[in-house]
């Protein structure tokens, strides 16, 4: 969100909060609703440059946005995209972000008014991993000459009845409508916004073989202690990493890989012959 008037926003957001919460399992429309509005504006400049006219008084944008959405979307969400469009930007692409990351809220909110937001989480996280290692499906996915029929016919048939439904909602999003980033950044950036939602910082961790349950349960009391909080750790097993183990945790990465020290080692040796 735009950092012009922080009190302004994050009065916008409690009041978002406050609408998904409300609406418990039936966020998933809201945020199907602001999911078709932030593809409006993106499709057509001119109607977000005018919603984030200064020139024209608050009063006057949010009824030029009721008079565009008339009687095609629900009450509240036309409620908050007049709130949103009520807001001063500094750039109108701000309205359209803030929009669409409030769609992928509403989802969230959804799964955690279904008591599987957890589930969520973790499926998006393990999405981005197959996709990131297969190759054939990350291209046919983001095949632009592909009808989007046909792209959210493939996804529905990898994911439904083995995955939550928000899970399948926030993937076909991701890969038919994401405005910026990779597919892999995209669904990545949601499952950080679920463990936001549930106020745990990611650790990713990378090792060559699973943990034992024990070793995971040590790690994790330990990169909680780090992180100063919960963490929510997602393991990815890479048989090609050389011993050790890396961690990101946000910015920060701890690679403790054999071939990590290795390479240090190496650069200290040059540095010293010098």
């Amino acid at each position: 969100m735009s950092e012009v008037d922080g009190q302004s926003h994050a009065e916008l957001r409690s009041r978002f909060e406050s609408a998904v919460s409300q609406a418990g399992g039936d966020a998933a429309k809201i945020g199907d609703a602001l999911f078709s509005f932030a593809e409006l504006l993106d499709a057509r400049p001119s109607v977000r440059r005018a919603l984030t006219d200064t020139g024209r008084g608050p009063a006057d944008r949010e009824a030029l946005l009721r008079r565009l959405t008339g009687d095609r979307l629900d009450a509240t969400s036309v409620d908050l995209l007049a709130a949103c469009v009520s807001e001063r930007w500094a750039k109108p692409g701000e309205l359209t972000t803030t929009i669409e990351e409030f769609g992928v809220l509403a989802h969230l909110f959804a799964a955690r008014a279904h008591d599987r937001l957890d589930t969520v989480e973790e499926e998006l996280f393990r999405f981005a991993q197959v996709v990131r290692r297969e190759r054939d499906l990350r291209s046919a996915l983001l095949d632009r000459a592909a009808p989007p029929e046909a792209l959210s016919g493939l996804i529905r048939r990898l994911l439904d009845g083995r995955s939550a439904p928000e899970t399948v909602r926030l993937v076909e999003h991701a890969v038919l409508e994401r405005r910026a980033g990779s597919l892999e950044s995209e669904l990545e950036r949601v499952s950080e916004l679920a463990a936001r939602l549930r106020a745990r910082r990611v650790a990713v961790v990378h090792v060559a073989a699973p943990l034992a349950p024990e070793h995971r349960d040590r790690l994790e009391r330990a990169l909680s202690v780090r992180a100063g909080g919960p963490v929510q750790m997602n393991i990815v097993v890479e048989p090609g990493l050389v011993g050790g183990i890396k961690v990101e945790l946000g910015d920060e990465v701890v690679d403790g890989t054999v071939a990590s020290r290795l390479e240090g080692a190496q650069r200290q040796l040059v540095a010293s012959t010098q």
